[in-house]
């Protein structure tokens, strides 16, 4: 049975480590519970509006500056794709790797130049145009500084090199192995040609249509909608806005192109925004009047009123009504997050207990290994009331008030039958600590100090005041 959208993101979006609660929970394979399977991701072909923005608050970006970040990093890897002359496709995946890339990593980690450059070289890999690292580096310098052209075995570009490389793993695993690349401009061309032919005003509306389908990437709408959606909303919006059969493709039925009504509003609502606000750095916004495109906003938002349709689709309400929170920056808002340093390196933390990270394509596949895992790591509780009764002491469960006074101290019992109390021991003799009185000098008189005179008697304060009174001039004591 096949999974719907809302299945397939719960599946992949629970990145939950399933570990052995018995056993070690590393794949040691002790305890009854058996090795671990590891932490299990899967690849998420779709994001709602609500999931896009809880991981921008989840990074403290907001809107307006992930905006700038966004148009100016996708604007990058337009410009290196036409300087190299690589395929739409190729623009079209990178694109996409970029956008999810900044879902996931804090900006502060990284420069938006060299992310942009990443997934461009990562999307000339897994569309088999391939292109080394130092020659994309070496077309975004020539780009740059067009008086000083380069080539790409210049040592110049030998750390931006390693960098690119370093920054290659961590859009792999963003990506979740997951390169598969929808691209909406063959549908597109296949319903030009079903309702205009392949006559020149055909042609005319494709070319159109085509930097419509362009600027569109620099939006989050591909990351949200089917390759059916995404290429009738072009075709929709391309006739809105230039007049190109307006007629034929207002009124054409999106359930015969496996979407609805709903799906593409959203689309063209997503396109329109950044007419409106950044026509300046789209293709087609260079080449209309900006009150085109407001016109044309204002005619869908009312068609959409009309038919009680919400803006964003399988939205949080919750969200929506809450706000999501999205904090303020000194900085303006519009310049990207750049760091201090000249190096992107994004940290990655010490290796979990959690186990090995498990990529794996199938939603479906995912959820049964996980339910056959449980079933032998579950831990199963069982709880029942019992009544006990529990003996309470009175004294406990009385109050102090209750119990009157403290009661006092027994009487100490009489030392009559345990004989006299024992007597101090005597002090020691000061003539141990030596003399203090007679002698002026330390170590002089009786002894010195520390020491002990056996001929010394004490005096009294009579034998100083009867030397003074006697008649005998020698002063002799009464010793």
């Amino acid at each position: 049975m096949a999974l719907t959208d809302s299945q397939m993101e719960d599946a992949s979006d629970a990145d939950v480590a399933c570990t052995s609660r018995s056993g070690s929970g590393v794949g040691s394979g002790s305890g009854s519970g058996g090795p671990s399977i590891g932490v299990i991701k899967s690849g998420r072909p779709y994001l709602h509006e609500s999931t896009i923005r809880r991981k921008l608050a989840k990074l403290d970006l907001d809107l307006s500056r992930d905006e700038a970040a966004r148009l100016q990093g996708v604007q990058l890897i337009d410009d290196v794709r036409n300087f190299l002359q690589l395929p739409i496709i190729t623009y079209i995946a990178a694109c996409g790797y970029y956008h999810r890339f900044r879902l996931e990593f804090d900006p502060k980690e990284y420069q938006w130049t060299d992310a942009a450059l990443t997934c461009l070289f990562v999307a000339c890999k897994s569309e088999d145009t391939l292109k080394k690292s130092r020659e994309i580096l070496c077309a975004n310098h020539n780009i740059k500084n067009p008086d000083r052209i380069t080539t790409p075995d210049d040592k110049l570009f030998d750390q931006g090199s390693k960098m690119l490389i370093s920054l290659e793993r961590q859009v792999i695993e963003t990506l979740r192995f997951d390169f598969q690349v929808r691209n909406p401009f063959k549908i597109l061309a296949k319903i030009v040609k079903a309702v205009l032919g392949s006559d020149q005003p055909a042609i005319d509306f494709f070319i159109e249509a085509y930097k419509v389908g362009t600027d569109m990437y620099k939006t989050f709408a591909p990351l949200k909608h089917t390759t059916f959606t995404c290429a009738f909303a072009i075709a929709r919006l391309t006739a809105l806005i230039t007049g190109l059969s307006e007629d034929v493709f207002v009124n054409l039925d999106p359930t015969e192109y496996y979407t609805y009504e709903e799906w593409v509003a959203e689309v063209m609502l997503d396109v329109l925004d950044l007419y409106t606000d950044h026509s300046r750095s789209t293709l087609l916004g260079q080449e209309i009047n900006p009150q085109a495109f407001i016109d044309v906003k204002i005619k869908v938002n009312k068609q959409i009123e009309a038919a009680q349709i919400p803006r964003y689709q399988k939205f949080c309400n919750e969200c929506e009504r809450e706000g999501f929170p999205s904090p303020s920056f000194a900085g303006s808002a519009t310049s990207p997050a750049s760091p201090t340093g000249t190096n992107s390196t994004i940290k990655r933390g010490p290796k979990g207990h959690e186990g090995t990270y498990r990529f794996l394509f199938d939603a479906a596949e995912v959820r049964q290994e996980r339910t056959a895992y449980e079933e032998h790591t579950k831990d199963e509780w069982e709880e029942w009331e019992e009544e006990v009764e529990e003996v309470i002491p009175e004294r406990e469960s009385r109050r102090r008030g209750d119990l009157g006074p403290e009661p006092r101290a027994p009487p100490r019992e009489p030392r009559g039958d345990l004989g006299p109390e024992p007597r101090a021991p005597p002090r020691e003799p000061r003539g141990s600590r030596g003399h203090r009185g007679h002698s002026r000098g330390r170590g002089r008189g009786h002894g010195g100090r520390g020491g002990h005179d056996s001929g010394w008697n004490p005096r009294n304060r009579h034998d100083h005041r009867g030397r003074g009174r006697g008649g005998s001039g020698s002063g002799s004591s009464f010793y």
